[in-house]
């Protein structure tokens, strides 16, 4: 980038001060306190900020208090020309920037413009101070790898420095074998979270598959929602065919119609012209035999003083012909538009619709409903399951009750199994053998019955929890059953906003959704019907206004004409056939000699044989045998013309609508059958959305306990936290790694590009004094001298090489122009000349400002012919 033009509002010693910069080299000459470093503190400023006020340092800031700071416009190679602006009390001292193609930004699109250009580099890379020049008096090469290749020639350790603070950094953050950096412990914790998770859902192995089953339906009910909405969308294409069906029928006939021209424009404005020309000649020989056979004069003489008297009235009517038959022709056609329209529906004949704007409008209506709808049905499925498990519930409690009748009966009954057994036993001592036996079967039958009878004791532990269970289960269908009818509630007073939506916008009151967006497009399409119709009637009437003035411009004839009960076309044939006459008799007074009069009908045959040679080509390419079919075709040409404009018409509009070619009653039959295809389709997807929402449900009780919602929150925050802590450590890592293949790189392979390019800069500034910059055990060396045996000023030299070696590796892309404040104090006349030398050299592709208070530095640029101006603290 270069700089072009500075506009300081308040900055130092400058005040409204405008400095215009050259794309190449200039000197900036001043004396001592004329502005040079403040122009450069103001550059400064204006691309990285305001510097901080300190004590010891120069303060910029203006004592009057004025706006501290101004404008700089730059020159870019991406974004071309950038202004940029910085006030101190202004948007707390952060630029604005302008692009050239009308974007606005602000810091942060400051940043990116100039990157990789930050205040670090444009001080120790772009900018030439004396102090910097004497900073390579014991340069090593390994100090060139690092101050020369890495930092710009900055003299300093800052890149390895950055990355010795990158890698404390990202071993700060992770460690192979560490334990206390933070992504060890967070992915330790992790480790253990999803240990935990497992264990969990292993103890709870319906969990997972009732999950996937839920995952299965809802992917089903994802399915079947989107084939209703393809067939929804069916079933409005249909109906928009069913409305279009009138002009579509229009559209097939114009379609098999031949609507092909045999006349261009062109070649039926000749035909029009010669018919007319044609037509004239035609009239002019009528009017001369007229006039030759009534040449005596015998006329009505009352009569055509009244023609005389009138003439230029009955001409100008004779010459409102052609547009009084446009009108008509126009009126016409309103006519029979009007009939096509049809009648206007009468639900809309009060007052009219006012449809949405488009369907996502509708949607966004009944989002709200949709939404709460869907709430209401997982809760009416929530209340269904809740009674289900109550009546489960209510059903294993009765069962247990009577099963243990004596939970309610606080006597006790005898034992009479035992006391059967023991009557059975003493009997059996008593008969004989046969009897005793079976004495002794039943004894330990009666026994063991009792036995069992005592071992199933009722557990009131067991009926007591089975009854907290019930109660449970009732307290969740009470609390269920009162938010489901919050619910209704809520549906309700939606459905009534909607409604009255609906209403205020005259539309039916429904709660479907696709029948609203049916009736809107239904709406539309009445709205856009009345309009044509309103415009026809306006066109009609004001037809029909200008008609009947032009009635009332014939009332002045109806003494003399017979145009009682006659239209305005027959009587306009009635005027010009009385005009005729009274043009013959014009004729007839005018010209008495029969002898002329042949003449003139002789020349006029003669033209009219001549104008139909001309055209005979035209006639005969056109198929056309005689003149007096010219009207015919101009007119089927005509409507040829509108034909092909309204096929137009309908091809965009109504074309789209129809792929394929159909019938209204394939029409009508294909949404009767898809309207029951929907049906069905809805039913199966209210049934899809219930399994899903029962399955949810479940999963919900299962985790009631929150445990296994807990552990999937705290994984989930984990491993969020160890992505973080991941993006960290590999951000760190990878600017660590990419700086040290930087330095790398550079030091292998720009090193002896660098001290090549150097050398030449060296010879070019030392006048070929010096030939050779080498390395010599790994030091710096001049013509195997080493930099303790050369000059100040020859120092200077050296690292000013260096520097412009440097910049002339990144001349493809200068970020950067080139600011050099007086870099040349210890050069003597002949090297500041070999200098400028360099300068006029290297502004082919860098822009260099020179500020400079050196008199024979000015001297140079002039004799080298480069730009000079001088500071003085005026506006240039």
């Amino acid at each position: 980038m270069w700089i072009k033009k500075a506009e300081i509002t308040s900055f130092g010693k400058w005040r409204q001060q405008t400095f215009l910069f050259e794309a190449k080299n200039q000197l900036v000459y001043g004396l001592n306190e004329a502005g040079k470093s403040t122009l450069y503190q103001f550059i400064q400023a204006i691309l990285f900020g305001f510097p901080a006020k300190r004590k010891k340092g120069q303060d910029y800031t203006p004592d009057d208090g004025s706006g501290f700071g101004g404008r700089l416009l730059i020159v870019h190679a991406i974004h071309g020309m950038v202004t940029i602006e910085r006030y101190k009390n202004k948007n707390k001292g952060k630029a604005r920037v302008w692009l050239a193609d009308g974007q606005q930004g602000d810091e942060e699109l400051l940043e990116k413009i100039l990157y990789p250009l930050n205040l670090q580099l444009f001080r120790q890379v772009f900018t030439f101070q004396q102090e910097q020049l004497q900073q390579l008096e014991l340069l090593t090469e390994e100090n060139l790898h690092e101050a020369l290749i890495s930092l710009g020639l900055s003299g300093s350790n800052e890149l390895f420095e950055q990355r010795l603070q990158l890698k404390n950094t990202y071993e700060g953050i992770y460690r192979p074998r560490g334990r206390k950096q933070p992504l060890n412990q967070a992915l330790q914790k992790y480790q253990m979270l999803q240990q935990k998770i497992s264990e969990k859902e292993a103890q709870e192995a319906s969990f997972q598959q009732l999950v996937r089953q839920a995952d299965e339906e809802k992917l089903q009910v994802t399915q079947q929602a989107a084939k209703n909405r393809t067939l929804q969308e069916r079933q409005l294409l249909l109906e928009q065919q069913r409305m279009n069906w009138t002009s579509y029928a229009e559209f097939l006939e114009l379609q098999k119609m031949e609507l092909h021209s045999v006349a261009d424009e062109k070649q039926r404005g000749k035909l029009q012209t010669f018919y007319q020309d044609y037509q004239q000649l035609m009239k002019e020989q009528e009017k001369l035999h007229a006039a030759l056979q009534q040449h005596s004069g015998n006329q009505d003489s009352a009569r055509y003083y009244f023609y005389l008297e009138n003439e230029l009235r009955i001409q100008q009517l004779l010459d409102e012909k052609v547009a009084i038959s446009r009108m008509l022709d126009e009126e016409q056609r309103i006519a029979v538009k009007l009939a096509q329209t049809g009648t206007q529906a009468s639900q809309w004949q009060q007052s009219p619709p006012q449809p949405f704007v488009d369907e996502s409008a509708i949607r966004a209506l009944f989002a709200p409903l949709q939404a709460q709808q869907k709430m209401l049905e997982e809760q009416r499925i929530r209340l269904r399951l809740v009674n289900e498990q109550r009546d489960q519930a209510e059903a294993s409690l009765n069962a247990y009750e009577q099963k243990h009748p004596e939970l309610f009966n606080n006597k006790k009954n005898p034992p009479w199994l035992f006391v059967a057994a023991t009557l059975g036993l003493l009997g059996a001592f008593l008969v004989p053998a046969p009897i005793r036996y079976l004495l002794l079967i039943a004894a330990a039958a009666c026994g063991i019955a009792g036995v069992a009878k005592r071992s199933r004791p009722a557990d009131k532990d067991t009926w007591q929890e089975k009854l907290g269970q019930l109660d449970v289960y009732e307290g969740q269908l009470a609390e269920t059953t009162e938010k489901l009818n919050q619910s209704q509630q809520k549906n309700q007073r939606l459905l009534e906003q909607i409604q009255k939506e609906l209403r205020q916008r005259n539309l039916t009151s429904t709660e479907n959704e696709f029948a609203v967006i049916q009736e809107n497009q239904q709406a539309k399409s009445y709205l856009a019907q009345q309009q044509t119709r309103q415009e026809l009637h306006q066109r009609q009437a004001t037809l029909h206004q200008t008609l009947l003035q032009q009635e009332q411009d014939f009332a002045f004839l109806a003494e003399w004409l017979p145009l009682h009960e006659k239209t305005l076309s027959e009587k306009l044939l009635t005027l010009e056939q009385f005009a005729k006459e009274m043009e013959q008799i014009r004729f007839a007074q005018t010209y008495q000699e029969n002898t002329v009069l042949q003449q003139r009908i002789h020349e006029t045959q003669r033209q009219q044989q001549q104008l139909l040679d001309q055209f005979q080509p035209l006639l005969k390419k056109l198929g056309l045998a005689y003149p007096a079919e010219i009207p015919a075709f101009l007119q089927r040409e005509t409507e040829v013309f509108q034909k092909r404009i309204r096929l137009q018409e309908l091809t965009e509009s109504v074309a789209p609508l129809f792929t394929q070619e159909t019938t209204l009653a394939a029409i009508e039959t294909s949404l009767a059958n898809l309207a029951q295809e929907m049906q069905v389709s809805e039913q199966q997807l209210l049934q899809l959305q219930e399994h899903e929402q029962r399955s949810r449900l479940q999963i919900q009780q299962m985790q009631a306990d929150g445990t296994l919602d807990s552990l999937y929150q705290q994984v989930s925050q984990q491993r969020a936290l160890v992505e973080k802590l991941t993006a960290d450590y590999a951000a760190a890592k990878l600017e660590n790694q990419l700086l040290q293949d930087i330095a790398t790189e550079l030091s292998e392979q720009q090193l002896p590009e660098l001290l090549n390019q150097a050398t030449d800069y060296f010879q070019l500034l030392t006048n070929n004094e010096h030939s050779r910059l080498d390395f010599t055990e790994g030091v710096l060396t001049v013509d195997q001298l080493s930099l303790y045996n050369l000059s100040t000023g020859t120092k200077d030299q050296v690292m000013m090489a260096f520097r412009f070696a440097y910049l002339t590796l990144q001349q493809k892309h200068p970020l950067c122009p080139v600011i050099i404040d007086d870099g040349w104090l210890h050069y003597d006349h002949q090297r500041k000349y070999q200098f400028a030398k360099l300068l006029q050299q290297f502004s082919q592709n860098y822009q260099i400002i020179c500020l400079s208070s050196d008199q024979e530095m000015v001297s140079y640029y002039q004799e080298l012919h480069q730009p000079v101006w001088e500071l003085k603290g005026v506006q240039r």
